[in-house]
């Protein structure tokens, strides 16, 4: 077996050698792109981490803006503006005078007024006097009535007893004068037979003729007797009548009760007219219903004016947002949860806090709802309102309603 000394072995020639240099070069290459895009992936998947991380448990809109409970400056009641106290865009407290309205046509009504309610309380008390004479009245005639009763009965007991009596002396008459009239004709026989002498005829007469006058006066004095017995129990059925008619004592006097009742019913009516009346001059007068700034004026001094006429635009003070979440934003959002407002007049940012979310998509509460049951029914994210109640402005911050902003909710809070 041949062997060659290490001397004379063969030598790698140059070409060789760049043959072998070719390949390094090109993984060089590929290691500085792999590196590039590794750093790019690298940098996208940190920026997506750092988004994920920066908005987790936050929705963002920027369909938002400044809103404010815009009430309409009306009278409440018509008539000629004789004084307006503000000017346009004007800031106004609360309670301040913002117009008048001519008042004495109410001032007038206010004075009829009273003057009805004192008539009303005049005979109110008229009805309360008036049930207590019915009450005394009535118990008094019942009274009456009944001792004119008890009197009328006593009355015929006594008539009757007097009949009696008449009757007994009218059979004393009776027997006496048939004692009389056959002493007479006895006497009258003894007298032709010269018994007796003529004076004791006489007497026989005379007696006879007493005994018939008592007779007559017994009769009479039993018809005297008959007529009392009649007249008293004529009395007796008069007193019951009085009694009869005496006994509703309780009707009368409801009578009464429910004439002073009425009386009294017309008072509170006279007093609620009165109440009405000074209500209607008391809104002569166009009060600021809070502090904010009146707008959009367009009532005059002089100018005649109905109920409920406009007479500017009232924007308070107080502002809140009003935030359109699309509704895929809103199922974890909760009343009191905090949130960020951006004023983009100011590029700076206030806190607040969710107040409340609307029952329905601006859409449902639109003028013309959409109908989406015509058959080309193209699926859109409906938008929610979110009222955003705010922490407080800055004194240099004035916000204004309508100015954009922008809402960040934090709804993992």
């Amino acid at each position: 077996m041949d062997e060659t000394p290490p001397d004379q072995a063969p030598k790698p020639s140059p070409e060789s050698h760049q043959g072998s240099g070719a390949p390094s070069a090109w993984r060089k290459k590929r290691l500085k792109l792999l590196l590039i895009i590794g750093g790019f992936a690298g940098t996208l998947i940190l920026a997506v981490v750092l988004w994920v991380v920066v908005h987790a448990g936050k929705e963002t809109t920027d369909d938002a803006q400044v809103d404010a409970d815009v009430v309409q400056l009306a009278p409440r009641v018509a008539g000629q503006v004789v004084e307006l106290s503000i000017v346009e865009n004007q800031p106004v407290k609360k309670g301040e005078v913002l117009a008048r309205i001519d008042e004495r046509d109410y001032q007038a009504r206010v004075e009829q007024a009273e003057a009805e309610l004192e008539s009303a309380q005049a005979q109110a008390d008229a009805g309360d006097a008036q049930v207590e004479v019915a009450e005394a009245a009535a118990q008094g005639a019942l009274t009456a009535a009944n001792a004119n009763l008890a009197g009328s009965s006593r009355s015929v007991f006594a008539a009757r007893a007097t009949l009696e009596q008449a009757w007994a002396n009218l059979a004393r008459a009776r027997a006496d004068l048939n004692l009389a009239e056959v002493n007479l004709r006895r006497s009258r026989d003894l007298r032709d037979a010269n018994a007796v002498t003529q004076q004791q005829l006489d007497q026989a007469q005379a007696q006879r003729d007493a005994a018939r006058a008592a007779f007559v006066a017994a009769q009479a004095s039993v018809e005297a007797a008959k007529q009392e017995l009649q007249r008293t129990r004529a009395q007796v059925s008069e007193s019951e009548g009085r009694v009869v008619s005496s006994q509703p004592v309780g009707a009368s006097i409801e009578v009464a009760r429910a004439n002073a009742a009425f009386q009294h019913a017309r008072a509170k009516s006279a007093e609620a007219a009165l109440a009405l009346a000074r209500l209607n001059l008391e809104w002569t007068r166009v009060l600021a219903p809070d502090d904010g700034v009146v707008s959009r004026i367009t009532g005059f001094s002089g100018a005649l004016v109905a109920v409920g006429q406009t007479l500017g635009q009232f924007v308070p003070d107080r502002k809140h947002v009003t935030a359109n979440f699309k509704e895929t934003q809103v199922g974890r959002m909760r009343a009191g949860q905090r949130a960020d407002v951006h004023v983009d007049t100011y590029g700076r940012t206030i806190g607040g806090k969710v107040e409340s979310i609307g029952g329905g998509t601006g859409a449902r509460f639109s003028l013309f709802p959409p109908d989406n049951a015509t058959g080309n029914f193209v699926k859109v994210a409906q938008r929610i309102p979110v009222r955003i109640a705010l922490d407080g402005a800055p004194p240099d911050m004035v916000l204004r309603a309508g100015q954009s902003v922008e809402v960040t909710v934090y709804v993992s809070q």
